[in-house]
Order: C-alpha cells, then structure tokens, then sequence
C-alpha cells in the first residue's frame, strides 16, 4: 500500500485525480479509462537523455550569503521526465496550443487538462523518459533511459523525483565544503521524498523551460541540466555544526538551513531542458 500510495505521487497510478497525469507510452494500460484512442499521426521520434550538473561540482559557487560551495556528491533519485509545449511556469509569453487528443494524447496516453488561471498550463504532451534513475552528478554527465517523443515545439517539462530507497531512504543527497571568511563547513544534506512535495503533494518540478524552445523534427538527445546552486543559494551555513576531521556534518532537520536547502529543491528553476538534434555522418 505504501509503494503505491508513492507510485501515485508520481503520476504513474491514477489517471484523472491529478491536475497533469503521465501514463506509460509502452503500456497504455489506463488508456481506455481516459477515454483517449490511440490516433497518433504524428511523427515519432527517438529521444536519447542525459542529465549533467550545472555548477558546483567542476568549480564552486558563491550562494547569496557569501557562502564558497564545492561539492563532492550530488546524489538524486530521478523518476519519469514529461515534455509539454505549454509554456515554461516561469513565462506567461506564451499559451498552449489547444490540446490535440487525438494524436497526442492517444500516443502518450496522457489525459492532459488545463491548471486554473495563472497557474502552469501544459498543453499538449510532446515526450517522456519513464524508467526510474539514480546518479551522481558529481561523478559527471550520465546517461538516462531512452525516451520517446513527436514531432512539434518543446517548451516546457515536467522533472520528478524517483524512488527514495534507491539513496537509502532519501530522494537527494549533497555533500561539500563552503567556505565564508575565516569559516568552513562540511556539510551533508539529505532530503526525503516528504521535502519536495509540490502544492499538489506530488514529488514533481511542474513548468520547468525547455530552453530555445526547439521544434524538434529528427531523433536526438534531450539533456537535463541540475543546478545545485539553485537548491543552495538561500543555506546560511553559520549555524551548521562544525564537522569532525573530514567527515561532513549533517543539516540540522529542525533548522533553518535544511529548511532553505529543501525549498531550494521546490524551485523549478533548478532544471533546465535542452535538445540538440542527432549528428548525420
């Protein structure tokens, strides 16, 4: 029960209790239940997917309280990716295209509905990445599953938050040094599935940009770009502990440092999608 209470969270059980609902491209198993007939005429493309962190890791960055942070490890659990052609929730330049369930939402068997005013609209489904992934970005660039997608514009997407009991109980991990001053801290911050709940109590980054916008007609990679910077920008480091020797001290949970880490990891603009089209020899 617990498993599928968690299952939920992602969007991968239920499908018309939630606002945006992602159903598996393979299975289709609630396609029916959507009243979505798979239609498709649009063109299918192969989307290879990697995912890289942005800052932290190669050079340190300087947070907004004057905190050096170089990190060591950037652990996170990914769960499924969704690419929309609604705007980006921080953009109100643009609105989606009325929604073309025929193709889009029989291909991806998403039953795609529209947010209040205001608030994010994804439009139409344009691709996906389901199978669950851990990494290390401090490791470097990794290679995601494949994804699957159609034809048509990028411009936003959606970034979930995996299995917590791939990282031992935790969806995200991040150990480093900051440095202000004459003070140094090691620190190690860790946050469960519970400390990146959106307003809809989904483990979800809703209207994350597809930067460029690209009109993607030909198989290729999707990128993720993480930026830890963002996720650390608001930790004030002078009340975390002092490490012992080398060994990182934790984020105190009750306090105000762990609470800034964690509403740092809300933020979608920690995650930025970028395409670029498959080379020809």
């Amino acid at each position: 029960m617990r498993f599928h209470r968690f299952m939920q969270r992602l969007g991968l059980v239920a499908c018309a209790s939630f606002s945006f609902v992602g159903l598996s491209l393979a299975a289709g198993a609630l396609l029916g239940a959507c009243g979505a007939e798979d239609t498709t005429s649009s063109k299918r493309v192969a989307l290879t997917t990697r995912i890289v962190a942005d800052d932290g890791v190669e050079a340190p960055f300087t947070n907004a309280f004057g905190w050096s942070i170089q990190l060591d490890r950037a652990s996170i659990s990914i769960g499924p990716l969704y690419y929309f052609d609604g705007a980006p929730i921080f953009s109100s330049r643009l609105s989606p295209r009325a929604p073309r369930r025929d193709a889009l939402a029989g291909f991806f068997g998403i039953g795609v509905a529209f947010a209040h005013p205001g608030h994010y609209q994804p439009g139409n489904a344009m691709g996906q990445v389901l199978a669950p992934f851990s990494v290390d970005l401090a490791k470097g660039p990794a290679d995601l599953p494949p994804g699957d997608g159609v034809a048509g514009v990028y411009r936003s997407g959606r970034f979930s938050f995996g299995d917590p009991a791939a990282l031992d109980g935790f969806v995200v991990v991040v150990e480093g040094r900051a440095t202000k001053d004459a003070m140094t801290r090691v620190f190690r911050a860790e946050a469960g599935v519970d400390d990146v709940l959106d307003a809809y109590g989904e483990p979800k980054l809703d209207g994350c940009v597809f930067d460029g916008e690209p009109d993607v007609q030909e198989d290729g990679t999707v990128t993720v770009h993480v930026k830890p910077s963002v996720w650390l920008d608001q930790v004030e480091f002078d009340a975390v502990p002092e490490s012992v020797g080398e060994d990182p001290a934790p984020l105190p949970a009750d306090g105000t440092a762990f609470r800034a880490f964690t509403r740092g990891l809300e933020k979608g603009s920690a995650v930025v999608f970028t395409y670029s089209a498959q080379e020809t020899m």
